[in-house]
């Protein structure tokens, strides 16, 4: 029977992007393909990889403590922390290492919109695609933070792309941001294209720079940490 190695599963707040301050119930898958989660590994990693995150993710999301969940356990728990929150959020590590149709067709067929927090390596038609039917299973709601340069991104569509900076830049993204899912306000495109400082030793500069990109780039916003505000997880 599938099972899915999952982290944690917590009632919080979602803190970032649109649906920012919403109620949610959050899921951490196991893994990333970018970093193995421990410390021994940052410069390896960040070597291997290209990436810059190992070097600063404070995430973990490490085999150790985390449990097999069938698509119904899974689900039974979501209830049982959740309570009547049907607005879960998915997120690692990697969550397309494991996320698939089954997962996401059973999330949906109990009510959960289902949104999903990638790093955009992954293809979410390979991920998702339901082996019987051949029909993709997307999740209702995509946010996207790269890590590597664009010609190396795999995710086909997103609705969120979210760079963290000082890293990573408006220009270097210009043709993957054309893969947004279009929506619109008042008739007009609402781009959601985020810059968010990174936390840490560098977070007073990062909130400048964030802000003199979006300055220079006005379909671009500042993204703010709310649950980091409100102290909560």
């Amino acid at each position: 029977m599938r099972t899915y190695r999952i982290k944690a599963i917590w009632k919080t707040l979602q803190g970032e992007g649109f649906f920012a301050g919403r109620p949610a119930v959050f899921v951490r898958f196991v893994g990333c393909n970018l970093w193995s989660g421990y410390e021994r590994d940052r410069e390896r990693d960040a070597r291997r990889t290209g990436a810059n995150c190992p070097r600063w993710c404070d995430t973990d999301f490490r085999k150790a403590g985390s449990r097999a969940y069938t698509a119904e356990a899974l689900i039974a728990a979501l209830q049982d922390i959740g309570g009547a929150i049907r607005f879960c959020v998915l997120t690692g590590g990697e969550p397309l290492l494991q996320l698939d149709a089954l997962l996401v067709s059973a999330l949906k067929q109990a009510g959960y919109f289902v949104a999903i927090e990638t790093n955009g390596t992954m293809s979410l038609r390979q991920a998702c695609t339901d082996p019987v039917t051949g029909k993709l299973i997307a999740p209702d709601w995509i946010v996207c933070s790269p890590k590597l340069p664009e010609e190396q991104l795999r995710l086909e569509f997103f609705d969120e792309l979210k760079l963290i900076v000082p890293d990573y830049r408006p220009e270097q993204y210009a043709r993957f941001a054309r893969r947004a899912r279009l929506h619109r306000l008042g008739g007009r495109p609402l781009p959601l294209l985020w810059l968010q400082p990174e936390d840490g030793p560098r977070l007073e500069m990062a909130k400048r720079c964030a802000v003199e990109l979006a300055l220079a780039h006005p379909a671009w916003r500042v993204s703010v940490q709310a649950h980091k505000i409100l102290g909560v997880e």
